[in-house]
Formats: structure tokens, sequence, C-alpha cells
């Protein structure tokens, strides 16, 4: 694309390919204390038609095309990224000839949002209305004080059970061992939860995915562990279970190097300290 650049990323022929360096932010957010942001007073007031505006005539995303895809990040400048991203995807998709984008992602379908995930998810979805929730390598609050920060949490698994639909899933990775354990601790006791198999893993077409974020490359240039584990929502929570196992940290490791990515020798001392 040619043409002179203007200050909000765009030159003469559309949205442009955003650089991430211009996007730095900082790695940590008091989420507890995040609650200025406008939300729905009900999910049924959710603009969808603003962060989908193309949502009813065959928007496609490159793994699941008839899907809706929405980011929630309580960070202003990631999200502005990924917004300007998603745009620039959308217009080069509209640029390309009609025989090119046939079997093209078109992106139209992909969009981020600024908010607080921990303070509003229930209003923007209802009830069962989500098919898949992920959880993408989120900050680990290592101080004990600040454990309730983290997004993985009773009172916060409730909420994601009341909105995944059942038989939905919930993605987690993370590089951090210790921060795993707590999340697979907690979902493991929550009756909302199940997890899956490392066949049912390698069956799902999500799992690859994860190592691919921008973090997950990171991780990977680092040569650093990456812990993998999801869950499925129980069609009864209320039905009698033998006591699921406690796997420990070996399962995550093995789940993100059947997704493609195990650290060299030495790298498995990383990821203890983020």
């Amino acid at each position: 694309m040619t043409g002179a650049r203007s200050r909000e990323g765009e030159d003469e022929s559309g949205p442009q390919m955003p650089q991430k360096k211009h996007f730095r932010s900082r790695a940590h957010s008091n989420v507890l204390n995040a609650n200025d942001f406008w939300f729905p007073a009900r999910p049924q007031d959710v603009p969808w038609g603003e962060y989908f505006p193309q949502r009813a005539s065959g928007e496609r995303a490159k793994t699941f095309p008839s899907q809706l895809v929405l980011g929630i990040e309580i960070r202003p400048k990631l999200v502005e990224y990924v917004q300007k991203r998603a745009l620039a995807l959308r217009h080069e998709a509209a640029q390309a000839t009609a025989a090119d984008a046939a079997d093209a992602a078109t992106y139209e379908n992909v969009w981020a949002l600024h908010n607080n995930a921990m303070r509003f998810m229930p209003n923007f979805f209802e009830k069962g209305q989500l098919s898949k929730i992920f959880i993408c390598f989120p900050d680990p609050h290592f101080k004990r004080k600040n454990h309730r920060k983290r997004i993985i949490s009773q009172p916060l698994l409730a909420e994601f059970g009341y909105t995944l639909s059942a038989g939905g899933h919930l993605y987690a990775i993370t590089d951090v061992a210790e921060l795993m354990e707590w999340m697979v601790g907690h979902l493991t006791a929550s009756p909302l939860f199940e997890r899956l198999s490392r066949d049912e893993l390698r069956a799902d077409p999500c799992v690859p995915l994860l190592i691919h974020t921008d973090e997950g490359q990171k991780v990977q240039r680092n040569n650093g562990n990456m812990y993998i584990s999801v869950f499925r929502k129980r069609a009864d929570p209320a039905a009698p279970r033998d006591e699921p196992p406690l796997l420990g940290n070996d399962v995550a490791a093995i789940a993100a190097a059947d997704a493609g990515y195990a650290p060299e020798a030495g790298g498995e001392r990383r990821g203890m300290t983020w």
C-alpha cells in the first residue's frame, strides 16, 4: 500500500497494519479498582453491530468462520493494537480479488474490547451464550496478598460457568508453573468443570493456536515453559461425580508439547519467576 500515513494509522489506501512496538503497555493493572468502564445494563444492550458490522454477511475467520470472536483486555494499548490489526486485515481482505477471497479469512467476526472481564462479563453475555473462553497468559500476581486479583478463582468460575454453554470449553495457557497449578486446582475442585483428556486435547483445533499467540511466540523465543489445560462445562454440575484427580504440571507441559512446543534443555527451569 502507498500514500502518506495519517496519525490514525491510515493512509489514502485505508487502514495500515500496526507495529506492536508502538503499543507498549504496562504488564500489570489493578483489576480490583478498574471500574470506570462503560458496560451494558444487560446483555441484550450490547452493541454487537458496532463490534461486528458485517456479522450478517458471511464473515469468516480462519479456524471458526461462523463464530464471533471477542477479546476482552484491560490494558487499552493492547486493545488499540488488536483493533487496528483487525481493521487492517479486514481492509486487506476487501482489496483481494473475488477469486482470491473465496477461501480467505475476512476477519469481520473478530474484535477486541477494552473492559474488565473480571467485573462485567455477566453484563455482556447471557447464560450459556459462550461456547469457548480463552485465558491466555494472565497476570500471575505472585504475592499472596494479590492472589484475589487472579482471573481464576471460585467466584469467577461461577461467572464463567454461567456464561458457558453446557459442553463449552475453558482454555488456559501460561508460562508460570505456580499459576498453572493454581488454575488447575481451582478448576478441578469446581463441580462446574471437568478436565479434557490428552486425546481430546489432541483432537481440539484450538489447542495448537494457543502457543502461537504473541505471548506464546515470545515464550518460545526465550525457550521458556508453556503449560496448557482445558476444562469442559459439565452438562449437569449437580450430578454426583467421583473425586477427580489433581494432575500436575507435567500433564500441562505435555499438552503444550502435543500442541507443538517443548523447551530445549534448560527451559524447564524457566517460567518460575515470570
